[in-house]
């Protein structure tokens, strides 16, 4: 065996995306990943620990042969005592230079060691990104491959909507979508980021990865959530309204509010239950309006739950509802897909690409008239056995044409970096 077949190659993270057991599964799966493939691991992350982020709730993990440089993202006490929304603003942004230097600077710290053999260095997200960028200009990086990763970006509805304002304030998002790579995963959640990194004229369009996240079985035994049912829904006679997702204002679960409480008091829904699952700086807010409105008895809030409780509450529920002002073909969705759930959603992003109105789920303009409609539709439902095993039989068919597992997804991302080698001696 030669020297060349006996390197194992070794890739660098960089992130202030650190990983979740209550939501995001790939920013865990994805080093996971190639150190299943046989890649020394190394994954530098800035942790943010302010109540103004969503990891104060989240426990530490640190994945097993994953070797995590972790230090706290700047201003974080600072962050979590400010109430004024402008001057959080400014604070988060002024957080994320200092992160995006701090990530440069210790990944600068690590590449003297001449221990620290790297091939890939790769950018998780925007900070990530431009902290990689940062040291390629300087000349850090040579002879190493650069991947850039994004979940998704907002910057494509400012880019559309002319928004110089927005696009000024988040000027890093800018700077990482135009950056150069040897390859870019864009993940195609319903924001149409290929459209913003082609508006930008990106430097890593050459080899761009457009590719949806995987999705693993999420149909259980029923004896694996019979407890929760026996908790919700004991004599079956309820229809359980799920959503999953963080309690922030951009999730608009407000709307859902406004879809039950509308079902509730004009159609007279009593078997009518909606199960909201997540934590967020928004849930105080919305139990109070459900105590003051008097649907303790229709709304459920969990709080954050471990994604296998969530695959639980996903078995018991019969309809899956998502009502984001972006884009609604994130995780929860493709997961709700999966457990061929009922699917409620609005008519943004890509969302139109999955559900097809009355056909496969039900999926509405955003208008003065979504939520009567939302709501007289849901009642509908639930009142008709015969259209909710059409609909189910539909939505198996979406499953089983447009979703790949997790092992397929990830298996493609190690490949894509691999295959930079492949012309290489």
């Amino acid at each position: 065996m030669n020297n060349q077949e006996k390197h194992i190659k070794s890739i660098l993270f960089l992130s202030a995306n650190d990983f979740k057991e209550k939501s995001i599964q790939v920013i865990r799966k994805t080093p996971e990943a190639f150190v299943a493939a046989g890649w020394k691991v190394t994954y530098i992350v800035a942790r943010d620990r302010s109540k103004a982020g969503n990891y104060f709730y989240e426990k530490e993990i640190n994945p097993a042969s994953v070797d995590v440089i972790r230090f706290d993202m700047p201003l974080a006490g600072l962050r979590s005592r400010i109430k004024n929304h402008f001057l959080l603003t400014v604070l988060t942004q002024l957080a994320a230079w200092m992160t995006i230097f701090k990530l440069a600077k210790r990944t600068r710290k690590f590449l003297k060691n001449s221990e620290n053999k790297i091939d890939v260095v790769y950018g998780y997200e925007v900070h990530g990104v431009c902290a990689v960028d940062w040291m390629r200009r300087w000349g850090r990086l040579k002879y190493m491959k650069i991947v850039s990763r994004f979940q998704g970006t907002w910057m494509t509805s400012y880019l559309r909507d002319g928004n110089w304002l927005k696009r000024l304030l988040n000027i890093d998002d800018v700077i990482a979508l135009k950056s150069r790579a040897d390859l870019c995963i864009m993940t195609n959640d319903g924001t149409d980021g290929d459209e913003a990194m082609r508006r930008l004229k990106s430097k890593a369009l050459h080899n761009l990865k457009f590719w949806i996240n995987g999705v693993d079985e999420q149909k259980l035994s029923p004896g694996a959530y019979s407890e929760l049912k026996s908790m919700y829904n004991p004599d079956g006679s309820k229809c359980i309204v799920l959503s999953v997702s963080r309690m922030e204002s951009w999730k608009r679960v407000d709307r859902i509010l406004d879809v039950i409480s509308c079902a509730v008091k004009k159609h007279d829904a009593k078997n009518l239950l909606y199960i909201a699952a997540g934590e967020g700086s928004m849930l105080a807010q919305y139990q109070h309006r459900v105590s003051e409105e008097g649907l303790e008895k229709h709304v459920v809030f969990t709080g954050a739950l471990p994604h296998e409780e969530v695959k639980k509450y996903l078995n018991v529920a019969d309809v899956f509802i998502s009502t984001y002002d972006l884009s609604n073909v994130g995780n929860p969705l493709l997961e709700a897909i999966r457990a061929n759930k009922i699917i409620f959603t609005l008519n943004n992003g890509a969302t139109g690409e999955w559900i097809r109105h009355r056909e496969n789920g039900f999926i509405y303009n955003v208008d003065e008239h979504v939520i009567e409609n939302m709501a007289t539709d849901l009642v509908a439902l639930m009142q008709d056995e015969s259209f909710k095993t059409r609909i189910r039989s539909n939505v198996e068919k979406t499953e089983e044409e447009k979703l790949w597992t997790w092992q397929e997804r990830m298996d493609a991302e190690v490949k894509a970096v691999e295959d930079l080698f492949k012309d290489e001696k």
